[in-house]
């Protein structure tokens, strides 16, 4: 096999074969504007993921989402909203915070009480150095698949889903972010953000290509860009671009994605053989 050094030992990279067609849409669940302690900022996500599971249930598609361990602790009753619509739902980390490693086995646990499913993925905020040591760690706690939000620059790049053994005999499938090249230049559509700041048809055209290798496109969905009347900080231009571009649009851009290509579940993606 073709193992790999690494520090806690050896890793080795496979394919990971797909059952179906239809691409990823992963929806991270979290509030984009922090709730202060005086309680004037309230959250907006209970009245966002409901629009949104009704408007991805209207267009007959399955989703991803992955509920951060804030909100888990705060509302606990979006794993329960979001498994009884038919969607699978994961745990949004982030290892530049210390806490993740201490609850990681306590996270799952919690979620598949509730939702039943043993097949359980996270989604990697940031772009933590060394990703094969969280891999590992997040092999040996059980979980099923990694969706990072950026291209690891320690594994190997791919546009497909792969699979990541160790030595020790855990593994785990790997998603990340969709890119395309564009004139020469490698754009990473499936990126948080880009389905709101890049042009339709460039995202109809990326979403095309991998419709025709048979492979599926992941896209990254924050759930407060479904927002269009998100309040708004004053900040740079750029971060305003950033943070605000296409805001008014995100929504109508997303449904023309939805009712042009399929989307579903992970674990019904992933062929069953290969887990």
């Amino acid at each position: 096999m073709d193992y790999l050094d690494d520090i806690n030992g050896k890793i080795d990279y496979f394919d990971i074969k797909t059952e179906t067609d239809a691409h990823i849409l992963a929806v991270e669940v979290n509030d984009f504007l922090p709730r202060d302690k005086s309680g004037k900022t309230r959250s907006r996500v209970i009245p966002n993921i409901l629009h949104l599971l009704d408007h991805v249930d209207k267009h007959r598609v399955e989703a991803n989402f992955y509920i951060t361990t804030e909100l888990l602790k705060d509302f606990p009753e979006v794993v329960s909203l979001i498994c009884s619509r038919g969607h699978e739902i994961g745990v949004c980390l982030d290892f530049r915070e210390n806490a993740c490693y201490s609850n990681l086995i306590e996270l799952k646990d919690e979620i598949v009480l509730i939702t039943g499913d043993p097949f359980l993925g996270v989604m990697l905020k940031s772009n933590p150095r060394r990703y094969q040591h969280h891999f590992r760690k997040l092999a040996a706690c059980g979980y099923g698949y990694c969706l990072t939000e950026t291209m690891p620059y320690d594994i190997r790049p791919a546009n497909r889903i792969f699979g990541i053994a160790f030595e020790s005999g855990e593994s785990i499938a790997v998603l990340t972010p969709s890119s395309h090249n564009l004139w020469g230049i490698k754009v990473e559509f499936g990126r948080p953000g880009n389905i709101r700041l890049l042009p339709l048809w460039f995202l109809r055209r990326c979403l095309h290509k991998y419709t025709s290798t048979g492979q599926p496109a992941v896209l990254n969905f924050p759930l407060w860009e479904f927002d269009p009347h998100l309040p708004r900080r004053l900040t740079g231009p750029i971060r305003n671009i950033k943070n605000y571009g296409n805001l008014s649009i995100a929504e109508f851009k997303l449904t023309r994605l939805l009712l042009e290509f399929d989307f579903a579940k992970i674990a019904r993606i992933i062929d069953s053989n290969s887990r």
